[in-house]
């Protein structure tokens, strides 16, 4: 981050965009809050006028949330950090399309690692993110269907129903899919696994993550294993045996 970044703080706490904007001028030195909006037609207007860098985005406020006032721009062409609160209905949406977000109460050490990866972020990949959640929040709690998967060089949207399993490899996970080839992603097992587990798929070992759609059997010898359609066998450790097995007969 070695050029100066302008930012906009749309937020309609007033509390909440003074905490963010002396976070940045402690933590984040190469940024330069240049305008702050309460709402989506302030910020809009606050967007048009300074032409920013990086937004700092409330998902929801009075008028209507940060993705209403992206869609009445013609163009995004900055960074956007979305802000946003555990229990909100749209996290689950924003962390399956992959979008940046921090969470109410904002802490310095995320909302520095949150600024370090905007800046890095491509225009291209911001707006298949964003078009991912739109397709997913289409109808209102509706669990999503496509999840938004980041490589060093590339971002996939995927559904859901396509992953046959996940395979942890330290700080990275393997996706497997039956069609198509794997995809090394840098994030936990224990992360897909909090948000694949609502879908349908379970962890049966410390490695592995699972879509139950997918099973075709459970061999009972060598310490047991599920046979998956595409016919690996994926080990089943004896702690989550017995769940695996109530959940396999229904």
């Amino acid at each position: 981050m070695a050029n100066l970044i302008k930012a906009i703080i749309v937020d309609d706490e007033s509390n909440a965009r003074q905490a963010i904007r002396n976070m940045l001028s402690i933590y984040c030195k190469e940024v330069r809050v240049v305008g702050e909006a309460e709402g989506v037609i302030s910020g809009v207007i606050a967007i048009a006028k300074m032409e920013p860098d990086l937004v700092l985005l409330d998902v929801e406020m009075p008028d209507g949330t940060g993705f209403d006032l992206l869609r009445k721009l013609n163009e995004i062409d900055f960074a956007v950090i979305f802000i946003t609160a555990h229990e909100q209905y749209a996290l689950q949406a924003i962390k399956f399309s992959a979008l940046d977000y921090i969470l109410k109460p904002v802490k310095p050490d995320e909302l520095v690692a949150a600024v370090e990866r905007a800046v890095k972020s491509r225009k291209e990949d911001l707006i298949l993110k964003l078009k991912s959640y739109a397709e997913n929040t289409e109808e209102k709690n509706r669990p999503p269907r496509k999840i938004v998967l980041n490589t060093a060089t590339n971002v996939y949207v995927i559904n859901v129903e396509e992953i046959l399993r996940c395979e942890s490899d330290e700080n990275y996970t393997k996706i497997y899919f039956l069609d198509r080839e794997k995809i090394i992603i840098s994030k936990t097992l224990k992360e897909f696994e909090e948000l694949l587990s609502p879908y349908g798929f379970f962890r049966v070992h410390q490695s592995h993550v699972i879509n139950m759609a997918y099973v075709e059997s459970y061999a009972k010898g060598l310490g047991g294993a599920v046979v998956m359609k595409n016919k690996e066998r994926v080990p089943v450790s004896s702690r989550r045996k017995e769940t695996f097995l109530k959940l396999l007969s229904g």
